[in-house]
Parts: structure tokens; sequence; C-alpha cells
């Protein structure tokens, strides 16, 4: 079953004198085959462990709880104990596989054999998927272009006259039996009610938010471009698992968007059906650029401090509307709770890459009245 592979670049296998040995080969990008052969001498202490905990909560006829011999739990319970032993010793020879064999996990070990024989023990083969190896290309120095920040007066216009009509009322018509609906005029009185003391000042005000959400804006684009010039400089191949789970995270998030927006949930699995290579490219970037981040991470030894911890807590509390405590117990139940930390750490290594960027500010261009 595990004969030499096409697509095997390498193999490697433990000393046949040890009470587990391995025999590691790669068989696809991020993918090795794993055979283990656990000796019984490997097994027999877990076996004791497992037996003793039987027997700890054994109810017998005749014994007291925990008291009754070791023979007659086995006797009683020998399947169970079979079962929970090789349990163990299957997790104990993965984990210690990818110990000696510094494999980097990221999905289970999908086992495709299992067989105990007393005199020789367990016999495993499963296949895993594995973090990719490559080399770190230089993320200091990231090439970018920034637009310079500019509010032109049609942007601040548009923008006052959508308060304006935020600001309308329903009055009575002119005959008295309808109301209409009155737009106020853009005036000082206006910029009152808006809490600013005249009509000027609403203006400055206006084109400070205008230009604040600009550079919101250029910050994010800049970012995502520092990201897409890291994913071209590390050109490897990502496991495909990961990549096909979160191409479906990332569906399933389009799709609510689609119904909140109104579509019924036909039509939005129509609509989900022309994106499918979409979501698949950008889930394969954003694995890939998770690796990336984490290798950067690694070699600047960005750590994530408890007070760092606890302000993201409390921003997501404040998010949800409950308890910080609730928060971290809901995160702990779903095992999310490692993913938060992993966030902190990613958002710590893209501000040190955009930190150390190679940024060109770009000359402002003459805005005419008109916004041209």
């Amino acid at each position: 079953m595990f004969g030499k592979s096409k697509q095997s670049t390498k193999s490697t296998e433990t000393p046949s004198d040890q009470p587990m040995q391995f025999s590691i080969e790669d068989t696809a990008p991020c993918q090795k085959a794993v055979r283990v052969q656990v000796l019984p001498a490997a097994i027999a202490p877990v076996r004791e462990s497992v037996l003793r905990e039987f027997q700890k909560e054994a109810r017998l006829d005749g014994f007291r709880k925990g008291h009754a011999p070791t023979n007659l739990v086995e006797k009683r319970f020998g399947s169970s104990i079979q079962d929970e032993t090789l349990q163990r010793v299957t997790r104990l020879a993965f984990e210690q596989a990818a110990k000696e064999h510094e494999l980097r996990p990221v999905g289970p070990f999908e086992v495709s054999k299992a067989d105990y024989l007393e005199a020789q023990g367990l016999t495993l083969e499963a296949k895993v998927e594995v973090e990719p190896v490559f080399t770190l290309a230089e993320y200091r120095g990231v090439a970018l272009k920034r637009p310079a920040v500019a509010v032109s007066p049609e942007e601040v216009n548009k923008a006052l006259t959508q308060l304006q009509e935020s600001m309308a009322q329903l009055v009575p018509s002119a005959d008295g039996q309808t109301k209409e609906r009155q737009v106020p005029a853009l005036d000082d009185e206006l910029a009152k009610d808006l809490g600013q003391e005249s009509l000027d000042k609403l203006k400055e005000h206006v084109q400070g938010k205008l230009r604040e959400q600009k550079q919101t804006a250029i910050k994010q684009a800049l970012e995502a471009s520092a990201c897409d010039a890291l994913v071209e400089k590390h050109p490897f191949e990502v496991p495909s698992g990961l990549v096909q789970r979160q191409a479906e995270r990332l569906t399933r998030d389009f799709k609510v968007r689609l119904l909140m927006s109104g579509l019924p949930e036909e039509q939005a699995d129509g609509e989900l059906s022309k994106f499918t290579d979409k979501l698949r490219t950008s889930a394969e970037r954003q694995v890939k650029l998770s690796f990336v981040m984490d290798r950067i991470a690694e070699k600047e030894a960005l750590q994530v401090t408890q007070d760092e911890l606890v302000e993201r807590l409390w921003q997501l509390s404040q998010r949800w509307n409950k308890d910080p405590l609730q928060v971290r117990e809901i995160l702990d139940k779903e095992g999310l709770w490692q993913s938060v930390v992993s966030s902190i750490r990613q958002d710590k290594t893209l501000a040190l890459v955009m930190e150390a960027a190679a940024i060109t500010d770009e000359e402002p261009r003459a805005i005419k009245e008109g916004g041209k």
C-alpha cells in the first residue's frame, strides 16, 4: 500500500531497534505518508495505565469501587480496555512521529490502516498535511506608492447634501390634508442642529471626516499591496485541505451577505456559483499569506502580550455586547481562542512590514471646483 510514490521526493525511517518505528514519505506538496510500527514493549505501559484507570472506577459485585482485582477488571472490561489502549497508542505514535520528524501537521492524521497483533504490536498507516517548507524572502523594504489625500469641493458638497437629506422632516402641505417632505436650508441653523457653530465650521468638519475616511482607505490599500507583494515573493505550494476549508468559510460568509442583502436562497446560490474560482484563489492567497506572516513573526520573535490579549478581549466584548468573561468562555468552547492570538500576532507582523516598507508619496493632483 505504501510502495514508493511517483511524487515521493524523500523518505525517512527510524532505526529498527526503537519501540516505535517510523517511515515517512513525501506523497504530494505539503503531504506526508506515515507508517508506524509500535512494538509490544511500547504498548504495554499504556495498557497498564488504562487498566489502572478502569480498576479505579470499576464497580464489581462483592468489591468496593476501585478495589476489584485487575484480572476481574480485565475479564469484565477487556474489550473497552483494548480499544482505549490502542486509541491512546495511536495518538501517541503520531505525536511522536510529528516531533521526531518535525512534520508540523496542519490537519489530522487520516488513518488508512490500523492492524494489531499481540505478538507484533500495532501497525499504522496514514496521510497528513503539513506546513510548507520554504525560504523566507526579504520582507523589509517593500516598495509601495501612497496616493496623496485630497478632498474635492464636489465631495464636500455631496456630503453636505446627504446631511441635508438626513435632516428632512414631514410637514403639513399647503392644503393641510397631507404631509410633504421638507429639506432644511443649508445654513448656519442647520449647522447648529448638527452640533457645529456655523456653516463654515460644518464644512470644515465634513472635510475633515472625508479626509479621515480617505486616509483609512489608503492605509488599507497600502497594507493589501504589501501583502500582495509578500505573496508574490514566495512561490510555494500550500496544503490543499487548508485551502479547501478556507474556501468553504469564504463561501459561507459570502452567501450570508447575499442573503442579508435580500436575495432569495436559490438566487444567492446562483450568484455563488459565479464566484467559485475567485473565492478559491482568494482562499489560497490567504493561506499562503498566513504562512509567510507566521514565518516573519518567528524570525522577528514577535510575541503576543497579556495586555494585548486583554485589549482584544475587551474589543470583542464591546462588539458582541457581552461580558469579557463570557466572550472568553465562548471562544474557548468553540476552540477559537488560538485564532484570536494568531490574529493579534499577524496584526503586529503586518505593522512591522509596513513600518519597514519603502513608501513613496505621490504628488497631489490639483483639484478644481467640480472635482476635476
